[in-house]
């Protein structure tokens, strides 16, 4: 197994774990909380997510480009300035956001739907300063490849917050604020876990000199760029429960309906990019040394075969989720709309597959800067769609809307990628394969949870989706879609040698 193969592994065994708890516990939540609390909450989240994306997503990329990039060029001690610049940047942004947060507190109410998100947001600013200054030293320990501990740490982070919350639940505290402040205490943790690794595993801190500018620069289109993405989600959950209330709703039914859809289903539809976001985890630091020394072929080579294996791992996942989405959807949720929520939201999985990992894509190949514009032509193209059921909302406009942004964005970025890498565009035969093949495979994971409609839910669920995976994964092989990623075939050079030793008849 090559060392690109065990970071993934690594990355996804740890990552599928804290999905699993992190899916469990939003079905706790929901379950607890009911959609319209949830839908709150979730409103609440959505902007604080904007802030936080602004210190956690774009320094810690660029600080583990950076440090890969100078340990691969023997500059090791150069690392100890990355990692000053990265803490400087990172509290001066949180502290000044926090201020402004609490400059606008009387507005706060009227923005985000109501007096209880505007309070819950206010909850987790400390959050803000925790996620700063834990971001700089997870951008040097991914940078030194540290896969293994980051993952580890995060985990924890998860398995702290249910710890606290069902604590917090359990001695009869207010729902919401428990999860809230849960979030905070499990945050704190985390960051001093990542301290404590840091300095343990021969990390050092050095002051930030000249790295200050570059290190900012460079994260600042990548942080907005993520922002955005949040910024999404904040426009969503503003847009999404005003445009249900132009349609009849009630303000109670509307953010029940934002809830069910949003905050339930989700969560759910982004479980299948587990793998992908592993390989884009790992995928960085990987393309970083390549590019910086010069091997361009293998820059071009690993982009190729990551886009492909992209478009399997989502494309395996269409049946289950078609076929048995609104099965689960009231089976976890208990809740309907929920469940046509993720049915719909199949034909997104791709989608967010491939805008998943070529943005991550852009941001190694120093493409930041297009990467964000892109996505903002895409977020807007989302709006746009979403006004156009204006008066006839409903939550198959919400996945036509993110299914036109996200098809949108990608293709932009994907044409970025070919003029700097020259890559292939083949990956669109095994697009149009996957969809090809998922058609039958989802009619029989249908097929199959209705037939078995009579017996407990949880085995037409089972059996459905596994007779549609199994299905399509046996097709996607058959049809040689695997080809180029996972099974190389052999070259001309290898046959010959192969021939001159196999045994002849004399």
């Amino acid at each position: 197994m090559n060392k690109l193969a065990k970071a993934v592994f690594t990355l996804t065994a740890f990552s599928v774990i804290d999905r699993a708890l992190g899916f469990v516990f939003k079905i706790y939540l929901s379950r607890e909380m009911g959609a319209s609390a949830l839908g709150v909450y979730q409103i609440a989240l959505s902007f604080f997510f904007v802030l936080a994306t602004l210190t956690t997503s774009g320094l810690p990329l660029i600080t583990g480009k950076h440090t890969a990039s100078l340990i691969a060029e023997g500059k090791v001690h150069d690392t100890r300035a990355v990692v000053g610049a990265g803490l400087v940047i990172n509290c001066a942004v949180s502290l000044i956001l926090g201020c402004i947060v609490l400059a606008i507190s009387p507005l706060l109410p009227a923005l985000l739907s109501g007096e209880e998100a505007a309070m819950l947001l206010l909850l987790m600013l400390p959050a803000l300063l925790l996620g700063g200054i834990q971001a700089a030293f997870r951008g040097n320990l991914w940078g030194r490849e540290k896969f293994f501990a980051v993952s580890a740490i995060e985990l924890l982070e998860q398995i702290f917050r249910i710890a606290i919350c069902f604590v917090m639940f359990s001695a009869g505290m207010g729902k919401t604020f428990a999860a809230i402040i849960s979030l905070v205490i499990a945050m704190a943790l985390s960051m001093s876990l990542t301290v404590i690794v840091f300095f343990a595993s021969g990390g050092r801190v050095g002051m930030p000199g000249s790295r200050l500018r570059p290190l900012f620069a460079q994260s600042a289109p990548i942080s907005a760029l993520r922002a955005s993405s949040s910024l999404t989600s904040v426009l969503m959950a503003t847009i999404v429960p005003f445009l249900f209330a132009t349609s009849g709703y009630t303000h109670e039914q509307s953010l029940a309906m934002f809830g069910a859809g949003v905050g339930m289903a989700m969560p759910l539809l982004f479980l299948p990019i587990t793998v992908i976001g592993s390989l884009s985890y790992a995928l960085i630091p990987e393309l970083s040394k390549a590019a910086a020394v010069g091997k361009h072929d293998e820059v071009r080579s690993r982009t190729e075969s990551s886009i492909k294996f992209s478009v399997i791992i989502s494309a395996a996942c269409i049946p289950m989720f078609w076929g048995v989405g609104e099965s689960v959807g009231v089976l976890l949720y208990d809740d309907a709309v929920a469940g046509e929520a993720i049915r719909q939201g199949t034909f997104l999985l791709i989608p967010i597959a491939l805008e998943s990992i070529t943005s991550s894509m852009m941001n190694s190949l120093n493409m930041e800067k297009q990467g964000f514009v892109n996505y903002v032509i895409g977020t807007a193209v989302t709006v746009g769609v979403m006004f156009c059921f204006y008066g006839h909302f409903s939550i198959n406009a919400v996945c036509a809307a993110m299914f036109a942004g996200l098809v949108l964005s990608t293709l932009l970025d994907v044409l970025c990628i070919k003029k700097h890498t020259g890559i292939s565009l083949s990956f669109g035969f095994t697009i149009l394969g996957c969809c090809l093949l998922a058609v039958p495979c989802a009619l029989l994971s249908e097929w199959i949870n209705r037939l078995l409609s009579a017996l407990p839910g949880i085995v037409g669920i089972l059996a459905g989706a596994a007779a549609g995976t199994l299905s399509i994964l046996a097709l996607m092989w058959a049809f040689g879609l695997y080809d180029g990623f996972l099974m190389r075939g052999r070259t001309k050079k290898q046959m010959t040698v192969r021939r001159k030793h196999l045994p002849t008849d004399a």
